[in-house]
């Protein structure tokens, strides 16, 4: 009898070949199919990732939580670091455009001030005021009340005023605002030949610039120098009325612009108990009715005189100019000529004999 084997513990297999595969029975009578085509697997396990050596944030030293900390601490500060030079760089620049404003406005103001004050110290204000002529002033008849023996020397006035009430002029006032300095050429085309002259507004720029307005509006156009004087210590040639008897104006009146530089003469004036001074041979100026007994004042207008010979006058009357040369030798003509006397108490005193008519007054 042959003994049996253990039904367990080891596998009985059985195997079966064909074909491409081969196929073997395990203890528990299942198949199992092995591919025999297949190559078989010679590959190498691979092998399990070895545990790593690093230290863990858990395991960090304290020396090494310190440097971190420390390492963070400097990022801080250099960032904040950063930010404060910015901030300053920013603060720097915008206090420079500040400043830059600042002084770019101040000396915008400045400058201005300056130009401003520069322009208006170049002009003057003149006040021409309202005036009328002592031609309108004047009665067309002889006044109730006139004692007799005058009537007839009242009425011989009136009839030569009246005769020439239609000869006066109007003119515009000059501008109210006029330089204080300059000069203009004033050329008078006369009869007797031409005078050249300069007008000078330093002296009395209100009233040259009356003259060269009065002159731009053709006033003095087709007019006569109505009056010559040949005393010793008075030799001018007046001129500037239309109506030719020395009442007339433009309508308008001139502000006083006494002179400052003329040389004193001998004598005071007897009349105001004023200084006399020494008008030089060439002078052109303004003449006037003004009084200080009868409190007239600021009387200027269109009338002027030119000084053939040095003249002797109260500081009264504005400068405006000067007769050149050619100017004087007419007037030295004129003034040889004589006068026609205005009375017979008056031999120094009257209309030139050679009429001087100012053809035309022109500036350049």
């Amino acid at each position: 009898m042959t003994p049996s084997c253990p039904s367990h513990g080891l596998a009985r297999r059985r195997s079966i070949s064909g074909g491409s595969a081969s196929v073997s029975t395990n203890d528990d009578g299942q198949e199992d199919k092995v591919d025999l085509n297949k190559p078989a697997d010679t590959s190498e396990p691979t092998p399990e990732p070895a545990a790593s050596t690093e230290p863990t944030s858990a395991a960090l030293t304290n020396e090494e939580r310190r440097q971190a900390a420390k390492a963070k601490l400097e990022q801080r500060l250099e960032a904040d670091r950063q930010a404060a030079r910015k901030r300053k760089l920013i603060i720097a620049s915008v206090s420079t455009a500040v400043v830059v404003a600042i002084v770019a406005t101040v000396t915008t103001v400045v400058v201005k001030k300056v130009l401003d004050d520069r322009e208006a110290a170049r002009w003057t204000n003149c006040t021409y005021a309202n005036a009328a002529s002592d031609i309108d002033s004047f009665p067309k008849t002889v006044p109730a009340g006139t004692p007799a023996a005058q009537q007839a020397e009242y009425q011989k006035q009136i009839d030569q005023i009246n005769a020439v009430r239609d000869k006066q002029r109007k003119s515009p006032k000059p501008p109210a605002k006029e330089l204080k300095s300059g000069t203009a050429t004033w050329t008078l085309n006369t009869s007797q030949g031409v005078i050249p002259a300069t007008l000078d507004r330093s002296g009395a720029p209100c009233n040259t610039n009356a003259i060269i307005s009065l002159t731009d509006n053709k006033f003095f156009d087709a007019t006569t120098c109505h009056r010559m004087t040949t005393s010793k210590t008075l030799q001018v040639l007046q001129c500037g009325d239309p109506a030719g008897i020395g009442l007339g104006n433009p309508g308008w009146s001139s502000p006083d612009e006494p002179p400052t530089n003329l040389k004193p003469g001998p004598t005071q004036n007897p009349m105001g108990g004023d200084q006399i001074v020494i008008y030089p041979r060439g002078t052109i100026a303004i003449a006037n009715s003004n009084s200080a007994q009868m409190g007239r004042a600021n009387t200027g207008g269109s009338q002027f005189f030119l000084v053939i010979n040095d003249s002797q006058l109260p500081a009264n009357y504005a400068v405006v100019g000067k007769v050149d040369d050619a100017g004087l030798a007419v007037l030295d003509k004129v003034y040889k000529g004589g006068i026609v006397p205005s009375g017979p108490d008056r031999t120094d005193d009257g209309k030139p004999k050679l009429p001087v008519e100012i053809k035309t007054a022109t500036i350049s």
